[in-house]
């Protein structure tokens, strides 16, 4: 994929997000506003003092990213407050259909909601719920206050973060099926670029780069799998929990969580305000995502150096030094691991603000702050973008293949299969063979028949009869990586049918979540509807 149509295609699909969530369409509005501004034809316009040396010209909007959630982004409560403001507006249709507040009644508040609504907006004093109810009082006079009849602001702050992180979900699951759309493509174009695995960071076997980013691919499906299964513990609603005991108006809990759109009810009122474990779930499987992350992008800047020279990141992807003029620094990955400390960092601060507490309401526990989701999605958006701008140096890997003793263990099979030696005298002896190339000076594809001999006489007491074609088939990495062709191995018909799989597994997932997307889409409209037409919502 090119970086032209990668960047439409990342335009428009943000652009589409935020057509299918309307309840947070202020946030995707605020967080999509560079992409909005930038250049489309494949790098932004975002040109600063830093692109100077080797990387002078534009930085892609994604790296810049990972710069602004350093400095940019919203408090916890400016990034709740649209949803606060939603579930008002629910709140008070479900109390006047349960008959607890008049249908004049119901009218005032919603007007004046869209009022303070607006004051909110300017005055960010007033996103905090009691400035907040204390300005609609102003507005509309006393009937303001029974909007508050039968809760808290415990269940009210519980229910208006799992709304916010419910849709941070969302967004973040459709920005790690969009990067592996982008691993995968890369793959396709890198089935038979031969390549060394490393264990240890030392030479390993002869796979394809295909075969390795698949794995990435493996890891990410693993990944979804885990935000998938929190998100139905997110989308629980505790409205009605009142301040832990519940209350004896007569509230319907079960419409209320309807109308703001979510699939069930937090059932114990004590746990709906006390229950922690979606906040700290989140967390957790941020940390284990951005730890897979940096481990990719570790491995993409081992190979970027001086010394692998296997890959080149683009100029857009990459930074300078301000001394050096050689340089061009791989800092988008560094960002990107940077930003997994963050998460990690994040989790150790929920899991110990949580222990040893109260089973109740607490003002201890801290949540997942927005500048740490941001981060998570700054280093997808980031890794997405340098996967698909990468370039790949595919005679470099493959000279490392043929010359690093990576089919060693292809030679030592050659023993086992041709000359009935048992694996482990096998192993020993082309450890003594690699032991001469060593000393000899010699490479890989420079051992000959006559060294294997030589190692079999001393090893074993006699020589071995093997060919001289053998040998060479057995060295040869192409042939190596052409031989594995199990089940998950570095073939390309192997490699093939785990494309095949990821296919699948990124259909079968964007389905759920333009299922997930198009529930909150009509949950948005119906309510809207309701406040439009409230006199049809009286049985």
């Amino acid at each position: 994929m090119g970086l032209t149509n990668y960047h439409k295609i990342l335009i428009i699909s943000v652009i589409c997000l935020g057509s299918a969530l309307n309840l947070n369409a202020q946030l995707i509005k605020d967080e999509t506003l560079a992409l909005a501004n930038s250049d489309q034809t494949g790098v932004t316009s975002l040109h600063d003092a830093s692109r100077i040396g080797r990387t002078s010209g534009s930085k892609a909007t994604e790296f810049q990213e990972l710069y602004d959630y350093e400095t940019g982004g919203k408090s916890l409560i400016d990034a709740t407050f649209p949803y606060q403001s939603f579930l008002h507006k629910a709140y008070v249709i479900m109390l006047c259909e349960q008959k607890i507040i008049n249908i004049t009644e119901a009218k005032t508040i919603l007007k004046g909601l869209e009022k303070v609504d607006i004051l909110a907006n300017k005055t960010p004093s007033l996103r905090v719920y009691l400035p907040y109810e204390s300005a609609l009082i102003k507005e509309i006079g006393s009937v303001g206050g029974k909007m508050h009849i039968g809760r808290s602001r415990n269940d009210l702050d519980n229910t208006t973060q799992r709304m916010f992180l419910r849709d941070q979900l969302l967004n973040l699951i459709e920005s790690i099926i969009r990067f592996r759309i982008v691993l995968k493509d890369k793959a396709i174009d890198n089935l038979e670029t031969v390549m060394v695995v490393y264990t240890h960071r030392k030479e390993a076997q002869p796979i394809t780069l295909a075969h390795y980013l698949t794995a990435i691919d493996e890891s990410m499906g693993k990944v979804l799998d885990r935000y998938i299964e929190l998100y139905s513990r997110i989308n629980q609603s505790p409205l009605g929990s009142g301040a832990s005991g519940g209350t004896s108006w007569p509230l319907d809990r079960v419409r209320v969580a309807n109308l703001l759109g979510f699939d069930k009810v937090s059932i114990n009122t004590i746990e709906g305000v006390a229950g922690w474990d979606y906040v700290a779930e989140f967390a957790s499987d941020n940390a284990i995502y951005m730890s897979d992350l940096s481990r990719f992008a570790s491995e993409i800047q081992l190979w970027s150096t001086d010394e692998y020279g296997s890959v080149e990141l683009d100029n857009s992807f990459a930074g300078i030094s301000s001394m050096m003029p050689q340089k061009k620094n791989p800092d988008a990955l560094e960002r990107t691991r940077k930003a997994s400390a963050l998460t990690v960092g994040q989790l150790i601060s929920i899991l110990t603000s949580l222990n040893s507490i109260e089973y109740q309401h607490s003002g201890v526990r801290l949540s997942i702050e927005p500048r740490s989701l941001n981060a998570v999605m700054a280093a997808t958006h980031a890794m997405t973008g340098l996967t698909a701008t990468l370039k790949i140096n595919k005679e470099t890997m493959l000279q490392y293949a043929r010359q690093n003793f990576s089919t060693m263990t292809d030679l030592a099979d050659l023993l086992v299969r041709e000359t009935n030696l048992d694996f482990r005298d096998a192993h020993e002896l082309i450890a003594a063979v690699v032991n001469d190339a060593l000393s000899e000076n010699k490479k890989a594809d420079q051992i000959t028949l006559k060294m294997i001999q030589k190692a079999a006489k001393k090893q074993i007491g006699h020589e071995l009869k093997i060919t001289e074609k053998q040998l060479q088939e057995a060295l040869d990495p192409v042939q190596s990586v052409a031989r594995k062709k199990g089940l998950g191995m570095p073939a390309v018909s192997s490699v093939n049918q785990m494309i095949a799989s990821s296919n699948q597994d990124i259909k079968i997932k964007t389905n759920w979540l333009n299922t997930q997307k198009a529930k909150l889409e009509e949950t948005n409209s119906n309510l809207k509807r309701l406040i439009t037409n409230l006199s049809l919502i009286i049985k």
